[in-house]
């Protein structure tokens, strides 16, 4: 079977890569990537160079013009990549595409999909936030044809959604598949020797990304959990945002304060990088997915700013909510973040995502009567 793989950020190929990886190996299948959103920006660290360090065959690279400026800004994006997709798959057709999460890329995706009669395999649905995220989510399901939720949760609601359960596949989260090895890799010690950053101070991942709803606010939410990380004395390594409305703002911030000492901002780690990482500060502060996923196979602690990952799913002996974006509540959630011992287990999975999506896709049959999509009850 030929799938296309539609990835457009670090965020979601480092989730995938290790399953796409597992797939490519079985012989029975071929992964081909279309690279789209993020990835050609040097702003973003040229993450396109990863997906060819990793031999992956791209089937299309599709640029897009984003800085993070305004919602008006991902929706002519959003356009751009519909019509690239279009092109792509009116040449090179796949027998499926898959898509995986919440992102704009995703949704045209599924929509330049549907209108050519391709297969749509779509990872990660199911899933609540309560931001404009969720409706992306639901509205990508709903294209697609076959379902890979992280969770027996997710998947239920998705059956309550409508869709057919006999196309419904728990695998787990991509994002675990391969990571549990690196959890006894770092600690304190080893991330500040990287990161030329003291021992005896603790270490604060911080990764924000902007709410589109609330892209007006976002640079004052970024100042908020950078004062409240030095009010606890935290060395901090900071992620730059996605290209959302409101990222612009939140870099200009950080370009601000990046020669500060204790303070490192980046554009991207690789995936290795960044989970050892994670796995050994101290927490992880933000909105990030990683900390809603990821965070707790390592036993991090993460706190959980503003509303970006208000309806979750979570671990929740080492997730610690914040939902109101100011110094004093985010300096509490720190405080009790840091004197936390989580232990490391995860309702994401065991890390076998790869084996799981390999059998599904093994098992399904591409049938055209699948395209006729309707309710299941």
């Amino acid at each position: 079977m030929l799938i296309h793989y539609l990835s457009g950020s670090r965020a979601d190929f480092g989730l995938m890569s290790a399953c796409l990886h597992t797939i490519n190996k079985s012989k029975r299948h071929n992964i081909q990537i279309v690279a789209t959103g993020q990835h050609m920006l040097s702003k973003y660290g040229s993450t396109i160079d990863e997906i060819r360090a990793e031999k992956f065959e791209i089937a299309a690279e599709i640029p897009v013009n984003l800085s993070g400026a305004s919602g008006a800004e991902m929706a002519l994006a959003l356009a751009t990549e519909l019509k690239g997709l279009i092109h792509c798959w009116e040449k090179n057709r796949p027998d499926m595409i898959l898509l995986l999460g919440d992102r704009g890329e995703m949704l045209a995706g599924a929509l330049a999909a549907v209108h050519l009669g391709i297969h749509i395999g779509h990872i990660h649905g199911g899933e609540r936030s309560g931001t404009l995220d969720e409706s992306f989510r639901h509205a990508i399901s709903k294209l697609s044809h076959f379902h890979f939720p992280a969770t027996i949760e997710s998947a239920e609601r998705l059956v309550r959604m409508g869709e057919n359960s006999s196309h419904i596949y728990v695998i787990g989260a991509p994002g675990l598949v391969g990571i549990t090895s690196l959890a006894g890799d770092c600690d304190r010690k080893t991330v500040a020797s990287q990161f030329n950053l003291p021992e005896d101070r603790p270490i604060a991942l911080v990764i924000y990304h902007p709410v589109v709803q609330e892209a007006e606010h976002s640079a004052e939410h970024i100042k908020a959990i950078l004062e409240a990380s030095t009010m606890n004395g935290l060395s901090q390594i900071i992620l730059r945002p996605n290209s959302d409305a409101g990222g612009q703002a939140i870099d200009k911030l950080l370009d601000s304060i990046d020669s500060q000492p204790n303070v490192r901002v980046l554009a991207h780690l690789p995936r290795t990088d960044y989970c050892k990482t994670l796995a050994g500060v101290d927490l992880l502060i933000g909105n990030t997915s990683s900390g809603i996923i990821e965070s707790g196979t390592f036993g991090t602690p993460f706190v959980n700013v503003g509303n970006r990952q208000n309806n979750r799913q979570r671990n929740l002996a080492n997730t610690f909510d914040c939902s109101d974006v100011n110094v004093s509540a985010i300096n509490a959630a720190i405080i009790h973040a840091l004197h936390s011992s989580p232990e490391q287990k995860n309702v994401y999975g065991d890390g076998t995502a790869d084996a799981r999506l390999l059998a599904a896709l093994d098992h399904i049959s591409l049938q055209p009567e699948i395209l006729l999509k309707c309710n299941a009850y």
